[in-house]
């Protein structure tokens, strides 16, 4: 799918912590919406709820759930009156999710809230899901013990991760890209790399039958565009690269999007266990 670029050169993965401090969250509702909406997302999505078993009558708490857009989707497989709830730290990211469950006549219980501290008792739900959520908090494992403990002894979690080092681009200059893509890896997200420590995080913590699926998303030409500029931008304003590094950086982005040939790539894997 490709779209017009618009304001996409200014969303960037470090903004995503601190939302409410955004003037306007509109680039970053409609970047995420792109990106969700590319094939291997979708298929990462199926699979974790065919394995968890959504169905109807089952509970479900979607934590780091943004503005609802996969709470929403998943709320329509549950019979009506059914519990879906949703929580994330974004007040602004809260209110669009309450307006779109509202216009879509859902009841769904979304909350302002900490990943690391929920507000929920023990065992509440029979299945638990975090999505692009993890790599942003500085303990990750606390979260997860978090979601343990409101998942029912039998139920299931499912959580979708990237691995930010497998950023590929088919810019020329492979010393430049390795340069830009290494900056992004040490300082974008606080945990980069936790998908390679996260199926052991999980055994530690006590969950069982963990599967791992994969996929290598294709990122919309669009929204590459904007994101992949943005980062020579971070790499320049940190002293990574120079004036003349930043405008081949931009000028080849910029010419391979015109040709409609920019190629960006990212790994992105789900985990799902059940809890113990």
């Amino acid at each position: 799918m490709n779209s017009d670029r618009g304001g996409l050169d200014e969303v960037s993965l470090h903004s995503f912590t601190h939302l409410d401090d955004m003037p306007d969250i509109a680039d970053y509702i409609r970047a995420l919406e792109i990106f969700d909406a590319q094939k291997e997302m979708q298929e990462l999505k199926s699979i974790a709820i065919e394995r968890t078993g959504v169905s109807s009558g089952t509970s479900i708490l979607d934590v780091g759930c943004g503005f609802g857009l996969e709470t929403l989707r998943l709320a329509q497989l549950l019979g009506p009156g059914e519990r879906m709830a949703g929580i994330d730290k974004s007040a602004s990211f809260i209110a669009e999710a309450q307006r779109r469950a509202a216009e879509a006549g859902r009841a769904i219980d979304f909350r302002q809230g900490d990943a690391m501290a929920l507000p929920y008792t023990k065992a509440s739900f029979d299945i638990g899901r975090a999505e692009r959520l993890l790599i942003y908090l500085d303990d990750p494992e606390r979260a997860i013990s978090e979601l343990r403990r409101v998942v029912r002894a039998g139920g299931r979690i499912a959580l979708i991760e990237p691995d930010v080092e497998t950023n590929t681009i088919n810019v020329d200059d492979r010393t430049l890209v390795r340069r830009i893509l290494r900056h992004e890896c040490d300082v974008g997200v606080p945990n980069a790399w936790l998908v390679r420590r996260l199926g052991a995080m999980l055994e530690d913590l006590g969950f069982t039958g963990i599967e791992i699926a994969t996929r290598v998303v294709i990122f919309d030409q669009a929204l590459a565009a904007g994101y992949f500029a943005k980062l020579g931008v971070s790499a320049r304003q940190a002293g990574v690269i120079g004036d003349e590094d930043l405008a081949h950086w931009t000028g080849a982005i910029a010419e391979l999007r015109g040709r409609g040939r920019l190629f960006c790539t990212i790994g992105y894997f789900l985990f799902t266990a059940i809890r113990a």
